[in-house]
Protein backbone atom coordinates (compact mmCIF):
# COMPACT_ATOMS: atom_id res chain seq x y z
CA UNK A 1 0.00 0.00 0.00
CA UNK A 2 2.84 2.40 0.57
CA UNK A 3 4.58 1.72 -2.23
CA UNK A 4 1.08 2.87 -4.93
CA UNK A 5 1.22 6.19 -2.49
CA UNK A 6 4.58 7.00 -2.92
CA UNK A 7 4.54 6.38 -6.78
CA UNK A 8 0.93 9.50 -6.90
CA UNK A 9 2.78 11.54 -4.69
CA UNK A 10 5.84 11.61 -6.76
CA UNK A 11 3.70 12.20 -9.46
CA UNK A 12 2.05 15.26 -8.14
CA UNK A 13 5.40 16.25 -7.02
CA UNK A 14 6.87 16.51 -10.04
CA UNK A 15 3.67 17.75 -11.43
CA UNK A 16 3.83 21.19 -9.64
CA UNK A 17 7.53 21.26 -10.25
CA UNK A 18 7.08 21.19 -13.88
CA UNK A 19 3.92 23.33 -13.42
CA UNK A 20 6.23 26.16 -11.98
CA UNK A 21 8.44 26.29 -15.62
CA UNK A 22 11.66 24.62 -13.95
CA UNK A 23 14.19 22.92 -15.70
CA UNK A 24 13.80 19.03 -14.71
CA UNK A 25 17.17 18.31 -15.91
CA UNK A 26 18.99 20.83 -13.96
CA UNK A 27 16.83 20.52 -10.99
CA UNK A 28 18.20 16.93 -10.61
CA UNK A 29 21.36 18.77 -10.19
CA UNK A 30 20.88 20.62 -7.34
CA UNK A 31 17.85 18.39 -5.56
CA UNK A 32 18.04 20.65 -2.75
CA UNK A 33 16.02 23.73 -4.82
CA UNK A 34 13.17 21.26 -5.78
CA UNK A 35 10.51 22.35 -2.92
CA UNK A 36 10.89 25.70 -3.59
CA UNK A 37 9.64 25.59 -7.35
CA UNK A 38 7.45 22.51 -5.51
CA UNK A 39 5.69 25.17 -3.51
CA UNK A 40 5.42 27.65 -6.62
CA UNK A 41 4.21 25.24 -9.52
CA UNK A 42 1.51 24.22 -6.67
CA UNK A 43 -0.14 27.23 -6.29
CA UNK A 44 -0.31 27.99 -10.10
CA UNK A 45 -1.78 24.37 -10.59
CA UNK A 46 -5.00 25.27 -7.77
CA UNK A 47 -5.30 28.51 -9.13
CA UNK A 48 -5.92 26.81 -12.01
CA UNK A 49 -8.48 24.04 -10.40
CA UNK A 50 -10.22 27.26 -8.97
CA UNK A 51 -10.72 28.82 -12.54
CA UNK A 52 -11.83 25.35 -13.72
CA UNK A 53 -14.51 25.69 -10.97
CA UNK A 54 -15.39 29.27 -12.01
CA UNK A 55 -15.57 29.12 -15.66
CA UNK A 56 -17.64 25.81 -15.58
CA UNK A 57 -19.90 27.46 -12.99
CA UNK A 58 -20.21 30.56 -14.80
CA UNK A 59 -20.40 28.77 -18.47
CA UNK A 60 -23.30 26.59 -16.61
CA UNK A 61 -24.98 29.59 -15.60
CA UNK A 62 -24.98 30.72 -19.12
CA UNK A 63 -25.37 27.91 -21.26
CA UNK A 64 -27.26 25.63 -18.22
CA UNK A 65 -26.07 22.75 -19.83
CA UNK A 66 -23.62 20.30 -17.88
CA UNK A 67 -21.57 18.38 -20.62
CA UNK A 68 -20.75 22.00 -22.04
CA UNK A 69 -20.13 23.28 -18.65
CA UNK A 70 -17.53 20.69 -17.67
CA UNK A 71 -16.06 20.96 -21.08
CA UNK A 72 -15.55 24.89 -20.86
CA UNK A 73 -14.38 24.68 -17.31
CA UNK A 74 -12.01 22.62 -18.02
CA UNK A 75 -10.52 24.49 -21.00
CA UNK A 76 -10.68 27.59 -18.86
CA UNK A 77 -8.82 26.21 -16.39
CA UNK A 78 -6.16 24.69 -18.95
CA UNK A 79 -5.72 28.07 -20.58
CA UNK A 80 -5.49 29.89 -16.92
CA UNK A 81 -2.68 26.88 -15.95
CA UNK A 82 -0.73 27.73 -19.59
CA UNK A 83 -1.27 31.47 -18.73
CA UNK A 84 0.13 31.63 -14.98
CA UNK A 85 3.02 29.24 -15.93
CA UNK A 86 4.52 31.21 -18.77
CA UNK A 87 4.37 34.06 -16.66
CA UNK A 88 5.72 32.52 -13.52
CA UNK A 89 8.73 30.48 -15.90
CA UNK A 90 9.16 33.93 -18.22
CA UNK A 91 10.43 35.98 -15.23
CA UNK A 92 13.63 35.27 -13.20
CA UNK A 93 14.93 35.44 -9.60
CA UNK A 94 15.17 39.40 -9.88
CA UNK A 95 18.32 40.91 -8.04
CA UNK A 96 18.69 37.30 -6.43
CA UNK A 97 17.72 39.09 -2.93
CA UNK A 98 15.18 38.46 -0.01
CA UNK A 99 13.85 41.86 -0.75
CA UNK A 100 11.73 43.46 -3.73
CA UNK A 101 13.46 46.18 -5.00
CA UNK A 102 11.76 49.50 -7.22
CA UNK A 103 13.42 48.07 -10.12
CA UNK A 104 12.31 44.90 -9.38
CA UNK A 105 8.37 45.80 -9.17
CA UNK A 106 9.13 47.75 -12.09
CA UNK A 107 10.41 45.04 -14.33
CA UNK A 108 7.63 42.51 -12.77
CA UNK A 109 5.08 45.11 -13.52
CA UNK A 110 3.56 43.93 -16.59
CA UNK A 111 3.13 40.39 -14.96
CA UNK A 112 1.56 42.00 -12.12
CA UNK A 113 -1.08 43.58 -14.35
CA UNK A 114 -2.22 40.05 -15.88
CA UNK A 115 -1.97 38.60 -12.97
CA UNK A 116 -4.23 40.85 -11.09
CA UNK A 117 -6.31 41.05 -14.30
CA UNK A 118 -6.89 37.11 -14.08
CA UNK A 119 -7.27 37.01 -10.38
CA UNK A 120 -10.26 39.30 -11.09
CA UNK A 121 -11.31 36.79 -13.78
CA UNK A 122 -11.55 33.80 -11.92
CA UNK A 123 -12.58 35.63 -8.45
CA UNK A 124 -16.04 36.55 -10.17
CA UNK A 125 -17.58 33.46 -11.02
CA UNK A 126 -16.86 32.14 -7.67
CA UNK A 127 -18.08 35.21 -6.16
CA UNK A 128 -21.85 34.26 -8.00
CA UNK A 129 -21.31 30.65 -6.16
CA UNK A 130 -20.31 31.91 -2.75
CA UNK A 131 -23.02 33.77 -2.81
CA UNK A 132 -25.80 31.98 -4.49
CA UNK A 133 -28.47 32.23 -1.98
CA UNK A 134 -28.33 35.99 -1.41
CA UNK A 135 -27.92 36.38 -5.29
CA UNK A 136 -31.35 34.06 -6.56
CA UNK A 137 -33.75 36.01 -3.69
CA UNK A 138 -32.06 39.32 -4.87
CA UNK A 139 -33.17 38.45 -8.17
CA UNK A 140 -36.58 37.43 -7.16
CA UNK A 141 -36.92 40.79 -5.69
CA UNK A 142 -35.69 42.80 -8.36
CA UNK A 143 -38.00 40.71 -10.87
CA UNK A 144 -40.84 41.22 -8.18
CA UNK A 145 -40.02 44.73 -8.19
CA UNK A 146 -39.57 44.91 -12.21
CA UNK A 147 -43.06 42.99 -12.74
CA UNK A 148 -44.84 45.25 -10.24
CA UNK A 149 -43.67 48.11 -11.71
CA UNK A 150 -44.70 47.40 -15.26
CA UNK A 151 -47.72 45.98 -14.33
CA UNK A 152 -48.78 49.14 -12.69
CA UNK A 153 -47.44 51.19 -15.64
CA UNK A 154 -49.77 49.20 -18.10
CA UNK A 155 -53.13 49.43 -15.83
CA UNK A 156 -52.45 52.72 -15.37
CA UNK A 157 -52.81 53.31 -19.01
CA UNK A 158 -55.80 51.09 -18.91
CA UNK A 159 -57.14 53.21 -16.24
CA UNK A 160 -56.41 56.27 -17.65
CA UNK A 161 -58.47 55.42 -20.91
CA UNK A 162 -60.82 53.53 -18.98
CA UNK A 163 -61.47 56.79 -17.26
CA UNK A 164 -62.16 58.60 -20.72
CA UNK A 165 -64.59 56.17 -21.93
CA UNK A 166 -66.72 56.36 -18.60
CA UNK A 167 -66.61 60.18 -19.30
CA UNK A 168 -67.63 60.18 -22.53
CA UNK A 169 -70.26 57.08 -21.45
CA UNK A 170 -71.50 59.40 -18.63
CA UNK A 171 -71.90 62.34 -21.47
CA UNK A 172 -73.71 60.50 -24.10
CA UNK A 173 -76.24 58.84 -20.98
CA UNK A 174 -76.80 62.30 -20.38
CA UNK A 175 -77.59 63.32 -23.42
CA UNK A 176 -80.06 59.93 -23.75
CA UNK A 177 -82.07 61.19 -20.64
CA UNK A 178 -82.16 64.76 -22.24
CA UNK A 179 -83.86 63.50 -25.07
CA UNK A 180 -86.21 61.64 -22.80
CA UNK A 181 -86.91 64.33 -20.76
CA UNK A 182 -87.67 66.51 -23.76
CA UNK A 183 -89.60 63.71 -25.53
CA UNK A 184 -91.89 63.15 -23.00
CA UNK A 185 -93.01 66.67 -22.31
CA UNK A 186 -93.96 67.17 -26.18
CA UNK A 187 -95.57 63.75 -25.08
CA UNK A 188 -97.75 65.53 -22.65
CA UNK A 189 -98.40 68.38 -24.54
CA UNK A 190 -99.56 66.29 -27.42
CA UNK A 191 -101.52 64.49 -25.48
CA UNK A 192 -103.13 67.22 -24.14
CA UNK A 193 -103.71 68.60 -27.56
CA UNK A 194 -105.21 65.49 -28.82
CA UNK A 195 -107.60 65.65 -25.44
CA UNK A 196 -108.62 69.30 -26.34
CA UNK A 197 -109.73 68.33 -29.58
CA UNK A 198 -111.77 65.30 -28.91
CA UNK A 199 -113.69 67.18 -26.02
CA UNK A 200 -113.82 69.82 -28.33
CA UNK A 201 -115.41 67.30 -30.60
CA UNK A 202 -118.03 65.70 -28.14
CA UNK A 203 -118.78 69.31 -26.66
CA UNK A 204 -117.81 68.52 -23.37
CA UNK A 205 -115.59 71.64 -23.00
CA UNK A 206 -114.57 74.87 -25.13
CA UNK A 207 -117.46 75.96 -26.53
CA UNK A 208 -119.64 73.23 -25.01
CA UNK A 209 -120.90 72.64 -28.48
CA UNK A 210 -120.31 69.44 -30.00
CA UNK A 211 -119.56 68.90 -33.42
CA UNK A 212 -116.66 70.35 -36.00
CA UNK A 213 -116.48 74.27 -35.64
CA UNK A 214 -114.01 76.54 -36.11
CA UNK A 215 -112.43 75.79 -32.36
CA UNK A 216 -112.34 72.63 -33.02
CA UNK A 217 -110.31 72.83 -36.23
CA UNK A 218 -108.11 74.93 -34.30
CA UNK A 219 -108.05 72.31 -31.80
CA UNK A 220 -107.30 69.26 -34.01
CA UNK A 221 -104.85 71.37 -36.33
CA UNK A 222 -102.72 72.01 -32.80
CA UNK A 223 -102.76 68.58 -32.19
CA UNK A 224 -101.74 67.53 -35.64
CA UNK A 225 -99.00 69.77 -35.95
CA UNK A 226 -97.63 68.50 -31.88
CA UNK A 227 -98.56 64.96 -32.98
CA UNK A 228 -96.11 65.17 -36.23
CA UNK A 229 -93.64 67.04 -33.62
CA UNK A 230 -93.30 64.48 -31.37
CA UNK A 231 -93.34 61.30 -34.31
CA UNK A 232 -90.16 63.40 -35.70
CA UNK A 233 -88.70 63.72 -32.73
CA UNK A 234 -89.18 60.32 -31.76
CA UNK A 235 -87.94 58.79 -34.61
CA UNK A 236 -84.55 60.74 -34.53
CA UNK A 237 -83.98 60.37 -30.73
CA UNK A 238 -84.57 56.48 -31.53
CA UNK A 239 -81.81 56.56 -33.44
CA UNK A 240 -78.95 58.66 -31.74
CA UNK A 241 -79.92 56.59 -28.55
CA UNK A 242 -79.29 53.29 -31.12
CA UNK A 243 -75.86 55.18 -31.84
CA UNK A 244 -75.26 56.51 -28.69
CA UNK A 245 -75.91 53.16 -27.06
CA UNK A 246 -73.76 51.36 -30.12
CA UNK A 247 -71.06 53.57 -28.89
CA UNK A 248 -71.39 53.05 -25.44
CA UNK A 249 -70.86 48.91 -25.63
CA UNK A 250 -67.83 49.76 -28.15
CA UNK A 251 -66.07 51.73 -25.50
CA UNK A 252 -66.83 49.29 -22.99
CA UNK A 253 -65.61 46.65 -24.64
CA UNK A 254 -62.82 48.58 -25.62
CA UNK A 255 -62.11 49.45 -21.92
CA UNK A 256 -62.33 45.39 -21.36
CA UNK A 257 -59.47 44.87 -23.93
CA UNK A 258 -57.39 47.26 -22.17
CA UNK A 259 -57.61 45.39 -18.95
CA UNK A 260 -56.98 42.32 -20.51
CA UNK A 261 -54.69 43.00 -22.56
CA UNK A 262 -52.85 44.88 -19.13
CA UNK A 263 -53.42 41.85 -17.09
CA UNK A 264 -51.89 39.92 -20.67
CA UNK A 265 -48.92 41.89 -20.45
CA UNK A 266 -48.17 41.57 -16.77
CA UNK A 267 -48.87 37.92 -17.02
CA UNK A 268 -46.01 37.93 -19.92
CA UNK A 269 -43.64 40.38 -18.00
CA UNK A 270 -43.80 37.65 -14.75
CA UNK A 271 -43.05 34.74 -16.39
CA UNK A 272 -40.27 36.73 -18.46
CA UNK A 273 -38.81 38.15 -15.40
CA UNK A 274 -38.98 34.67 -13.09
CA UNK A 275 -36.80 33.31 -16.09
CA UNK A 276 -34.72 36.04 -15.83
CA UNK A 277 -31.44 33.76 -14.06
CA UNK A 278 -28.84 34.30 -15.98
CA UNK A 279 -25.07 35.63 -15.52
CA UNK A 280 -25.77 39.16 -16.30
CA UNK A 281 -29.02 39.05 -13.72
CA UNK A 282 -26.57 37.78 -11.41
CA UNK A 283 -23.67 40.25 -12.00
CA UNK A 284 -26.92 42.77 -11.51
CA UNK A 285 -28.14 41.07 -8.43
CA UNK A 286 -24.61 40.78 -6.77
CA UNK A 287 -24.26 44.81 -7.33
CA UNK A 288 -27.67 45.64 -6.03
CA UNK A 289 -26.30 43.52 -3.10
CA UNK A 290 -22.87 45.16 -2.19
CA UNK A 291 -24.28 48.56 -2.85
CA UNK A 292 -26.46 47.96 -0.20
CA UNK A 293 -24.75 45.83 1.99
CA UNK A 294 -21.49 47.25 3.55
CA UNK A 295 -20.70 43.14 4.86
CA UNK A 296 -21.55 41.74 1.70
CA UNK A 297 -19.52 44.09 -0.14
CA UNK A 298 -16.47 43.81 2.46
CA UNK A 299 -17.17 39.83 1.87
CA UNK A 300 -16.62 40.28 -2.01
CA UNK A 301 -13.77 42.31 -2.37
CA UNK A 302 -11.72 39.80 0.46
CA UNK A 303 -12.90 37.03 -1.93
CA UNK A 304 -11.64 39.10 -5.01
CA UNK A 305 -8.42 40.10 -3.04
CA UNK A 306 -7.54 36.73 -1.97
CA UNK A 307 -7.50 35.55 -5.80
CA UNK A 308 -5.82 38.46 -6.79
CA UNK A 309 -2.51 37.43 -4.26
CA UNK A 310 -2.91 34.09 -5.45
CA UNK A 311 -2.35 34.64 -8.94
CA UNK A 312 0.35 37.40 -7.76
CA UNK A 313 1.94 35.12 -4.99
CA UNK A 314 4.34 33.51 -7.48
CA UNK A 315 5.71 36.02 -8.99
CA UNK A 316 6.46 37.70 -5.69
CA UNK A 317 7.62 34.64 -4.10
CA UNK A 318 10.57 34.57 -6.90
CA UNK A 319 11.12 37.87 -5.70
CA UNK A 320 11.87 37.85 -2.89
CA UNK A 321 13.85 34.10 -3.61
CA UNK A 322 17.43 34.48 -2.87
CA UNK A 323 19.49 33.34 -5.83
CA UNK A 324 20.87 29.56 -5.72
CA UNK A 325 22.67 27.19 -7.43
CA UNK A 326 20.01 26.42 -9.53
CA UNK A 327 19.83 30.09 -11.41
CA UNK A 328 23.73 29.57 -11.55
CA UNK A 329 23.49 26.71 -13.32
CA UNK A 330 20.39 27.67 -15.46
CA UNK A 331 22.71 31.14 -16.41
CA UNK A 332 25.68 29.39 -17.23
CA UNK A 333 23.55 27.23 -19.94
CA UNK A 334 22.49 30.36 -21.07
CA UNK A 335 25.86 31.56 -21.01
CA UNK A 336 26.53 28.56 -23.09
CA UNK A 337 25.07 28.34 -25.56
CA UNK A 338 25.16 32.31 -26.14
CA UNK A 339 28.63 31.47 -26.83
CA UNK A 340 28.32 28.73 -28.92
CA UNK A 341 26.36 30.91 -30.64
CA UNK A 342 28.87 33.56 -31.02
CA UNK A 343 30.96 31.50 -32.11
CA UNK A 344 29.07 29.92 -34.98
CA UNK A 345 28.15 33.29 -35.92
CA UNK A 346 32.04 34.30 -35.49
CA UNK A 347 33.05 30.63 -37.17
CA UNK A 348 30.43 31.68 -40.21
CA UNK A 349 31.74 35.42 -40.30
CA UNK A 350 35.03 34.15 -41.13
CA UNK A 351 34.32 31.32 -43.96
CA UNK A 352 32.00 34.30 -45.47
CA UNK A 353 34.92 36.35 -45.51
CA UNK A 354 37.27 33.82 -46.65
CA UNK A 355 35.08 33.44 -49.18
CA UNK A 356 34.71 36.97 -50.49
CA UNK A 357 38.73 37.30 -49.91
CA UNK A 358 38.78 34.26 -52.09
CA UNK A 359 36.55 35.26 -55.21
CA UNK A 360 37.92 39.03 -54.78
CA UNK A 361 41.65 37.85 -55.21
CA UNK A 362 40.24 35.16 -58.09
CA UNK A 363 38.70 38.94 -59.86
CA UNK A 364 41.80 40.58 -59.18
CA UNK A 365 43.90 37.74 -60.85
CA UNK A 366 41.01 37.36 -63.45
CA UNK A 367 41.44 41.57 -63.83
CA UNK A 368 45.33 41.14 -64.03
CA UNK A 369 45.57 38.47 -66.66
CA UNK A 370 42.99 40.55 -68.77
CA UNK A 371 44.84 43.83 -68.29
CA UNK A 372 47.99 41.66 -69.58
CA UNK A 373 46.33 40.35 -72.86
CA UNK A 374 45.42 43.76 -73.12
CA UNK A 375 48.55 45.37 -73.64
CA UNK A 376 50.26 42.55 -75.50
CA UNK A 377 47.22 42.88 -77.95
CA UNK A 378 47.21 46.54 -77.83
CA UNK A 379 51.38 46.40 -78.99
CA UNK A 380 50.40 43.62 -81.81
CA UNK A 381 47.95 46.27 -82.87
CA UNK A 382 50.51 49.58 -82.66
CA UNK A 383 53.26 47.54 -84.39
CA UNK A 384 50.58 46.38 -87.30
CA UNK A 385 49.99 49.98 -87.75
CA UNK A 386 53.30 51.39 -87.93
CA UNK A 387 54.07 49.02 -90.78
CA UNK A 388 50.77 49.93 -92.41
CA UNK A 389 51.90 53.59 -91.95
CA UNK A 390 55.34 52.67 -93.77
CA UNK A 391 53.75 51.01 -96.45
CA UNK A 392 51.48 53.55 -97.11
CA UNK A 393 54.24 56.40 -96.19
CA UNK A 394 56.38 54.76 -99.60
CA UNK A 395 53.61 54.60 -101.48
CA UNK A 396 52.44 58.60 -101.52
CA UNK A 397 55.96 59.31 -101.57
CA UNK A 398 56.71 57.41 -104.89
CA UNK A 399 53.31 58.91 -106.09
CA UNK A 400 54.46 62.40 -105.50
CA UNK A 401 58.19 61.69 -106.78
CA UNK A 402 55.98 60.63 -110.45
CA UNK A 403 53.64 63.96 -109.89
CA UNK A 404 56.80 65.96 -109.68
CA UNK A 405 58.86 64.35 -112.93
CA UNK A 406 55.62 64.27 -114.49
CA UNK A 407 54.59 68.20 -113.98
CA UNK A 408 57.56 69.90 -112.10
CA UNK A 409 55.80 73.24 -112.49
CA UNK A 410 52.78 72.11 -110.67
CA UNK A 411 54.52 70.66 -108.16
CA UNK A 412 56.27 73.92 -107.05
CA UNK A 413 53.37 76.63 -107.49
Amino acid sequence: MEKPFKFIWKQFYNLFIWSSGADMEVLEQVPMEKNKFYGIGGTIVFTALMASFAGGYAFFTAFDDTYLSVFFGLFWGALIFNLDRYIVSSFGVGDGKKTISKQEMVEAAPRLVMAIILGFVIATPLELKLFESEINAEIKRLNYLTTQESEFNYSAQADSLAGTFIKENQSIEEGIARRSQELEVLRLKRNEAYDKYMCELNGTCGTGTPGEGPVFREAKENYNRLNDEFKSMEANSNKLNEQDLQSIREKETRINELRDGARQKSASLRTEFESRNGLLARLEALGSLTTKDASLWAAKWLVTILFVFIEIAPILFKLMTERGPYDDIIDFKKHQVKVRQMLLTSNLNEEINTEVKINSERSAQKLEAELLSNKELLKVIALAQAEIATVAIEKWKESQIEKARNNPEGIIS
